[in-house]
């Protein structure tokens, strides 16, 4: 109760009190190092909801982090208020600098100056103007090595930075982000070693970043930024009995004596060269090394029409992503009667020790829409070597590729039986010929031979044609009888189809897209025997039923009609619906016999 009585004047005092007074501002230590915290603290007199404008001090500073106190002050029955906010600030800078005036309500704090020393240890040899942005007297620095400092617009220009600790750092980070002035890349895997420098012992971690210029001319890039908590020696000094005990132990953190770090290395610059006027490609490929290796399927450049031809090419560039690099179906020069569809392309990109080797693999599907002979001519490939400053180039190979008909397009004439005239009309014993050799009797007359002498060899020839045909239709009938029965209880047509997966999905869609309904069926049946592990699917019906989607059943049926009725046939939606075939992983229990198809 008496308590209570006690609190209830005093927040009719604090009520009573101005609002706003002088605005005070003092930091805990007037010269820190370059990448140390400063302890900015603003007194306001009086109670406030308010929060003063900070944005004066993020020109110079990085603001760490914030806390907000209340105090109240009796002294001889009067009663004072005070607001303070405790901030704290990394400099992005060594050197002096100012640290303005904050305002806060109507009041104005007065300005203050700070000494940013630069202490730390020098630069190795390539550095950046780099001497390691020290943290608390050099027991945290870093920096920064580039190569090479004239790059050319969108080649690599590697950055090595390198983090001294010499004390732990808990929650550390290494920031290194995109600009409007280039694009970076972080590659390869951080690297852990110990060194030791003027007496002291460091941990160093190496880290690779790549570099990408987007424009010529001389460009100065954000470096590297690290933060993190490092333990506190200052706090508790001169009155804590345990600070010297924990301050410099690894229980340092666990006794929550830890402060944060910030620390900027110094700014990337770059005399950026444009490109050069030798350059004249419609691309433009800076590297170290390039390569193009390309793949034909089938091998023997041989396919009916509307059957695809697959060019699989692979672009590997050293120093450049794979995003970086041409697509190469657009460089392609073909013949009339041709059509590329490429597959979308598949990027890598390979650490290179403190580079990047960047690859591009792409299927192209060639279709040819008649027969003959079409030549591939040469791909030329042009790129910069930024090692020898001069141009390169690689070539693929002109192919001829050779295109038959169609399956069942035309009728081939039938072969002719392996038997020519004799000139003369075979005749019997009963039934002699009227015509005679040059040489012969007379009209009339017998001619001069014995029963069989010249006859014989015909006549067994030709019952041994007709025993061996025989032969060959009761062979035929029986093979016939296994295959159907095979058929009936589903077991045959196991193996894959000749063509891959890739090459008959290209060529499906291709023919979606022309609107080819016959190669579209065709390229479809391949396309589900290479993805089914079941026995051959002959029709759409059984494709249709495999699927189980009663939309994708209605388009089936729409190409299986325009095949028969040869009309007009929109692909377009087909080729939408089936990107992919969602095939069941086993064979259902019981599948309908399907009739062969009735076109070509």
């Amino acid at each position: 109760m008496i308590r209570r009585f006690l609190f209830a004047p005093l927040l009719l005092l604090m009520a009573a009190l101005p609002a706003n007074a002088a605005l005070r501002a003092w930091v805990d230590s007037p010269q820190v190092a370059s990448g140390d915290t400063v302890r900015l603290t603003l007194a306001h007199d009086g109670q406030t909801n308010t929060r003063p404008d900070l944005s004066p001090l993020k020109r110079d500073f990085d603001i760490l982090g914030s806390s907000t106190s209340q105090s109240l002050q009796i002294n001889n029955g009067h009663a004072s208020s005070i607001t303070e906010l405790d901030l704290s600030l990394s400099p992005k800078r060594s050197g002096p600098l100012i640290i303005p005036s904050i305002t806060w309500d109507s009041d104005k704090s007065p300005v203050l100056t700070l000494n940013v020393s630069a202490a730390g240890a020098s630069a190795g040899s390539g550095a950046n103007n780099n001497a390691g942005a020290a943290a608390s007297g050099g027991r945290v620095f870093v920096e920064t090595t580039v190569e090479p400092k004239t790059p050319y617009v969108q080649a690599a220009a590697e950055v090595t930075v390198k983090v001294y600790a010499g004390v732990p750092i808990a929650h550390a980070d290494l920031e290194f982000s995109d600009t409007n002035d280039a694009l970076v890349r972080q590659t390869g895997q951080d690297g852990v070693n110990t060194v030791e420098r003027n007496g002291q012992s460091y941990q160093v971690v190496t880290r690779h970043y790549l570099v990408f210029p987007q424009h010529s001319g001389h460009i100065t890039i954000q470096g590297p930024v690290l933060s993190g908590q490092i333990p506190d020696r200052s706090r508790g000094q001169g009155t804590d009995p345990f600070s010297d005990v924990f301050g410099n132990s690894p229980f340092a953190g666990m006794m929550g004596m830890m402060k944060p770090i910030r620390v900027h290395a110094d700014p990337i610059v770059l005399d950026v060269q444009p490109r050069p006027a030798g350059a004249a490609a419609s691309y433009w490929l800076p590297a170290r090394n390039v390569t193009l290796q390309a793949h034909w399927n089938p091998t023997s450049l041989e396919a009916h029409v509307g059957d695809p031809i697959t060019l699989t090419l692979k672009l590997r560039a050293e120093g450049l992503t794979g995003a970086q690099l041409p697509d190469l179906s657009t460089l392609l020069k073909l013949p009339p009667g041709i059509k590329a569809y490429p597959d979308q392309p598949t990027l890598k990109d390979d650490p290179q020790g403190s580079s990047v080797a960047g690859t591009r693999e792409q299927s192209i599907a060639l279709i040819a829409d008649q027969t003959g002979q079409f030549t591939i001519p040469e791909l030329h490939l042009s790129w910069w070597d930024t090692q020898t400053n001069q141009p390169r180039e690689v070539t693929v190979p002109s192919q001829t590729l050779a295109v038959l008909a169609a399956p069942g397009s035309s009728g081939n004439a039938q072969q002719v039986p392996a038997q020519q005239a004799t000139g003369t009309t075979p005749t019997t014993d009963n039934h002699p010929s009227q015509s005679t050799a040059a040489g012969g009797n007379a009209p009339g007359s017998q001619p001069n031979r014995t029963p069989g002498s010249a006859q014989t060899p015909w006549k067994w020839i030709s019952l041994g044609l007709g025993l061996l045909w025989l032969a060959t239709l009761g062979a035929w009938f029986g093979t016939r009888k296994r295959i159907t029965a095979a058929t009936n209880r589903g077991q045959i047509d196991k193996s894959p189809p000749t063509a891959g997966r890739s090459e008959s999905r290209s060529a499906f869609l291709a023919a979606c897209r022309a609107n080819d309904a016959p190669a579209a069926r065709r390229n479809l049946l391949l396309w589900a025997n290479a993805e089914w592990k079941g026995p051959r699917i002959h029709g759409l019906n059984a494709l249709a039923k495999l699927l189980s989607n009663s939309e994708i059943a209605g388009q089936l049926q729409a190409l299986d009609r325009a095949c028969y009725a040869q009309g007009s046939w929109n692909g377009q939606a087909l080729a939408n619906t089936l990107t992919t075939l969602p095939l069941p992983n086993r064979t259902p229990a019981h599948r309908a016999r399907e009739l062969a198809p009735l076109y070509r």
